[in-house]
């Protein structure tokens, strides 16, 4: 059976006053029906603009998709009309933003920002919408529904947005949710609850889930496989458990080793992944992280790897992992 959503190479570029900015730059991945990824890595390296250009919401004019196919179903989302991608975007595919506080309306209730889309996709009336917003309320355990329903934004907590957020994205009962950093504003506690919440939904409707998080911490519990971005490409890709446990590129395991774990004495401190990421105006010849690995070889500075298949269903990017040695695995 064919993926759900194929993303083929894709290129989203912002043209500014410095230059054009490599958001994206060829990145490809694919999501099957009812599956869980996860993109991850540092902010700035492209997760949210990629998930963004699935839903061809990347801010124009210095936005813009340059090339590759994003396809939904078999459908070429870039070849759509802007009616047909309307129709298309909270009925078939829908978001968690990562802010609700800045995503919500703060003019409309909340109930009212979960029915205009009912109303839109699925023809109900004002009155059902109402209606099937308070039962999503209570499905995203928001207490007190049929009166919260009438309420605000800004008469929310941090967390309580995020659910609302939560109900808005499942309203119409789309094939894909895309989560992007959805337990960034919440606390230790309430980022469980929502992901749990996020898991336990998606599963119920059979719905496919792409998870975009700097967090590697939360995702080996939800994911199925996991793509690793740096700037604007992916460098490691593979089931969870083999990226968790056998990390590829030096990336990857610096992300890992930057994470607290339980496991471990108390005394080990975290080891942070020294230096900033590259310039995306003018990225280096070779691999992009390349300045900030301790493992480099001087192929590393001069050509740029591409993804290769290092053991069964586990690519990587690094011309050290192809050539058979990971010296940061312990």
């Amino acid at each position: 059976m064919a993926p759900l959503l194929e993303v083929k190479n894709i290129r989203t570029y912002f043209h500014t006053q410095d230059g054009v900015v490599k958001a994206v730059d060829g990145v490809s991945y694919d999501v099957n029906r009812g599956e869980t990824i996860a993109l991850v890595g540092e902010s700035g390296c492209g997760k949210t603009v990629s998930a963004l250009s699935i839903l061809r919401l990347v801010a124009e004019p210095a936005g813009k998709i340059i090339s590759g196919e994003i396809l939904f179903n078999g459908v070429d989302l870039l070849k759509l009309s802007d009616a047909e991608m309307h129709k298309m975007r909270g009925a078939r595919i829908s978001i968690i933003f990562q802010e609700p506080q800045t995503s919500l309306n703060p003019v409309l209730t909340i109930g009212r920002q979960i029915s205009e889309g009912l109303e839109f996709h699925k023809n109900m009336s004002l009155h059902d919408g109402m209606l099937e917003a308070t039962r999503l309320l209570k499905l995203v355990g928001i207490p007190h529904p049929e009166r919260r329903v009438y309420e605000y934004p800004h008469q929310f907590s941090g967390g309580m947005r995020q659910r609302a957020m939560i109900a808005i994205a499942i309203a119409c009962q789309p094939q894909l949710i895309i989560a992007d950093e959805p337990t960034t504003v919440v606390d230790v506690t309430i980022q469980a609850q929502l992901l749990e919440l996020i898991r336990n939904i998606t599963k119920e409707l059979d719905t496919a889930l792409i998870l975009i998080t700097h967090n590697l911490g939360i995702v080996a519990r939800y994911a199925k496989r996991v793509f690793v971005m740096y700037a604007g490409n992916i460098v490691e890709y593979g089931q969870a458990l083999d990226v968790y446990h056998q990390p590829c590129h030096p990336y990857t395991a610096g992300l890992l080793a930057s994470v607290p774990r339980l496991d471990e004495p108390r005394k080990n401190r975290l080891q942070p992944i020294e230096g900033q990421p590259p310039d995306l105006i003018a990225p280096p010849a070779g691999c992009a992280f390349q300045a900030r690995c301790t493992y480099s070889l001087p192929q590393c500075s001069k050509e740029k790897p591409v993804l290769m298949q290092i053991t069964p269903g586990h690519f990587a990017a690094c011309w050290i992992s192809q050539r058979g040695t990971k010296p940061w695995q312990k």
